[in-house]
């Protein structure tokens, strides 16, 4: 979605459904003047100040980035985003089964025991060292771990990408410098948990994104931490 289209929606819900101008919006976000007209003439990227701010306002940011979903709803400033609440309400549902169930073997798979050539193959016998089950090897808790899709672009560095599939742990305190999984303003977003001035911060691993500092009047919880990235090729 290019700059241009989303400066446009910016200025649209401004202008429509905040009812600011562009002098009251930038002093709310303590921003210059220019700033805002250089958001919404698509010079430069909408930050994610900017659509936490939205956010708080009823109007959905995936809205705001794409234009897809449904218009009316997310210019409705009281109303939550149904959908976001929807799967939040049916991940904790699934965390909560996931306590209550009693934990099963899975498929138990062989494990080689010699390793793959990248380069000329080489001729080896197949040998069978062990069997190993997925559950096993990358579960630490699994009664309270799920699975969870990424979309976007916003952890590259990190080697996370747009479809791969993270294991998040539920049962382990957060540490700074981990990964997590974490709620801002209703939306589920994965990025590196860091602490500043003793102050949470959530820190993308792409250099287009800004850090999210997260103040005391922020809807803001850590849902898991991220164990292990299974990539899509």
């Amino acid at each position: 979605m290019s700059k241009a289209a989303i400066g446009q929606r910016h200025r649209t819900v401004r202008e429509t459904i905040l009812k600011m101008s562009v002098a009251d919006y930038a002093r709310t976000l303590s921003v210059k003047e220019n700033t805002v007209y250089s958001w919404e003439n698509g010079r430069t990227s909408v930050p994610q100040t900017a659509l936490a701010y939205l956010e708080r306002h009823g109007i959905s940011a995936g809205w705001m980035l794409t234009g897809e979903g449904s218009q009316k709803a997310a210019r409705q400033r009281q109303e939550p985003t149904v959908e976001l609440e929807h799967h939040l309400g049916a991940m904790q549902r699934i965390v909560t089964d996931l306590k209550q169930r009693p934990i099963t073997m899975g498929v138990r798979i062989p494990m080689l025991s010699i390793g793959v050539s990248a380069g000329t193959p080489t001729a080896s016998d197949d040998t069978i060292e062990r069997e190993i089950d997925l559950a096993e090897m990358l579960l630490e808790h699994p009664e309270q771990t799920y699975f969870i899709r990424v979309v976007g672009d916003s952890m590259t560095d990190a080697g996370i990408s747009n479809g791969d599939t993270l294991i998040v742990d539920c049962a382990v305190d957060p540490k700074p410098g981990q990964v997590v999984i974490a709620k801002v303003f209703g939306e589920l977003t994965v990025k590196r948990y860091m602490q500043r001035n003793g102050r949470p911060v959530l820190r993308a691993e792409n250099k287009r994104y800004k850090d999210i500092a997260i103040t005391a009047d922020m809807d803001f919880r850590i849902v898991g931490v991220v164990r292990s990235c299974i990539k899509a090729f």
